[in-house]
C-alpha cells in the first residue's frame, strides 16, 4: 500500500468532522509528503480545508441538505498538535465549551503556549494568546478550559448556580481531576473546584 493510499484509509477511519493536518501523519510519511497527499485529495474534492494546512472531511446534514464544516475547536485543536502548542479556550469560548454561555461568540479566543496566532475560519475569528503559566501549562485540558471559564466569569460571580451547572458538565472522572489539579492553583479556583467535587458526590465523599 502506498503512502497516499495509507493516509487515505487512516482519513476514512478519522471520520467526518474531525480536523487533521499533515503532522497528524507523520508515522505514514514525512510531512512535505503528507502535506501534497492532503493538498491533492482536496484539489479532487475528497477534503475541505478549513485554514492553511489544515483539512477535514465534511459532514452531511440530512435536515440541513447541506455539508457541515469542522468545529473551530476542532481546528484549533488540529493546529495546536502539529505546533506541539497547549492551548485551552478562554472567555466566552470556555463558557460556552462548558455549557455556562450557550450562544457562540463570533470571536474564539484561546489561550496557547505558543506564539499569538490570529484565523480567519468561516464565520470566525479565531485568537490564539500566548500564556505560560501553571494553570495552562501543568493541567490536562478540562481543567484548563474550567480555570478559563471560572476567570472569564469572576470571582464574585461563581455562585451555587454555576457550581450546579459545572457539577452536571462534567463527568466523575473529569470532577476528580480538576479537584486534584486546583492544589496550588488561586485559592479561589481551588475552592471552587471542592465545591464542584462536592455538588457532584455529596460533602461527606
Amino acid at each position: 500500500m502506498t503512502e497516499a493510499e495509507t493516509i487515505a484509509e487512516r482519513i476514512e477511519s478519522i471520520g467526518a468532522g474531525r480536523a487533521f493536518t499533515a503532522a497528524d501523519f507523520s508515522d505514514i510519511a514525512g510531512r512535505r509528503n503528507a502535506a501534497n497527499v492532503l493538498g491533492r485529495m482536496h484539489a479532487k474534492g475528497g477534503l475541505a480545508r478549513a485554514v492553511h494546512g489544515v483539512y477535514y472531511v465534511p459532514e452531511r446534514s440530512a435536515l440541513m441538505g447541506a455539508e457541515v464544516p469542522a468545529s473551530a475547536d476542532e481546528v484549533v485543536r488540529a493546529i495546536a498538535r502539529a505546533n506541539k502548542w497547549v492551548v485551552a479556550p478562554s472567555g466566552d469560548a470556555a463558557l460556552n465549551a462548558l455549557g455556562l454561555d450557550t450562544q457562540v461568540p463570533a470571536k474564539l479566543v484561546y489561550v496557547s503556549s505558543g506564539p499569538y496566532k490570529r484565523y480567519g475560519y468561516g464565520p470566525y475569528e479565531i485568537e490564539l494568546r500566548h500564556r505560560a503559566n501553571r494553570d495552562l501549562l501543568d493541567c490536562s485540558q478540562t481543567t484548563c478550559t474550567i480555570v478559563q471559564a471560572l476567570k472569564a466569569l469572576g470571582r464574585e460571580n461563581v455562585g451555587d448556580e454555576e457550581i450546579g451547572m459545572l457539577a452536571r458538565s462534567l463527568t466523575e472522572r473529569q470532577a476528580e481531576a480538576f479537584l486534584e489539579e486546583s492544589a496550588g492553583l488561586t485559592s479561589w479556583v481551588a475552592d471552587a473546584a471542592k465545591k464542584i467535587w462536592e455538588a457532584k458526590h455529596g460533602p461527606d465523599r
